[in-house]
């Protein structure tokens, strides 16, 4: 079978045509519709089926809601992406079923953005999913952004939602994230719970998480068990 010249250029000209398809193609695939922000570090995006998909942010962990700043960080991601097509890079899942990503749009990288903005901090327990220069990139603007005092850096002594979700506190950190929880005598106050009898210190896991409403004050562990409270069972000294 001979072929011309001018066959030869009618191949060449569907092969690029068929290479630019499947880019194409590729590219629309990983194109995602953002549908909900429910906080710093968590998204709803829309596939072109339709399909709804979860998404943790990776490398970065933003303040809970009931954290300070916490909702200025869903209001940032929310400014910034909401509504808008992203890219997704990474396809980890984690025990939650999300998705976790680096969500990228008009080729900045969301999750480094919100490090810069001093509305979340660099997830280093998961540094070594990162690549090296993902890594790198994450550490110095966390730095910068502490040195700038930007936002979540500009209190005294701001606690990371790890530690927050686990009840990790110092009295002085607890004393930052709730001044009305401070005594007269400055120290942090024993929260108990009126509805299940059961107090919590600055090391439990749920100091933070009893309702206002339910919420009893006492100014040590033996007054919350005078009054018939007894100790949380998820603490720490």
């Amino acid at each position: 079978m001979t072929f011309t010249r001018s066959s030869a250029f009618r191949f060449a000209h569907i092969a690029l045509a068929v290479a630019a398809f499947a880019v194409c193609a590729v590219a629309q695939s990983n194109t995602f519709r953002v549908v909900g922000v429910s906080d710093g570090d968590t998204i709803t995006v829309l596939d072109g089926n339709k399909r709804q998909t979860r998404v943790r942010l990776a490398g970065i962990d933003a303040p809970e809601t009931g954290q300070d700043f916490g909702n200025r960080a869903k209001q940032m991601l929310s400014s910034m992406i909401f509504g808008k097509n992203v890219q997704l890079i990474g396809d980890k899942t984690d025990r939650y079923g999300r998705r976790v990503a680096k969500v990228m749009i008009d080729g900045a990288d969301v999750n480094l953005e919100m490090i810069k903005a001093g509305l979340a901090w660099h997830y280093k327990q998961y540094a070594k999913e990162q690549s090296i220069a993902d890594r790198e990139m994450y550490k110095t603007a966390e730095t910068r952004a502490r040195a700038g005092q930007l936002r979540l850096w500009s209190v005294p002594l701001p606690l990371a939602p790890w530690d927050y979700r686990a009840g990790r506190a110092t009295p002085e950190q607890a004393a930052a994230q709730m001044p009305e929880l401070v005594l007269a005598s400055g120290t942090s106050a024993i929260i108990g719970n009126r509805n299940s009898r059961i107090y919590h210190w600055p090391g439990c896991k749920s100091y933070f998480k009893v309702a206002e409403r339910n919420r009893v004050l006492f100014p040590s562990r033996a007054e919350a068990e005078k009054a018939g409270y007894r100790a949380a069972r998820n603490c720490t000294e």
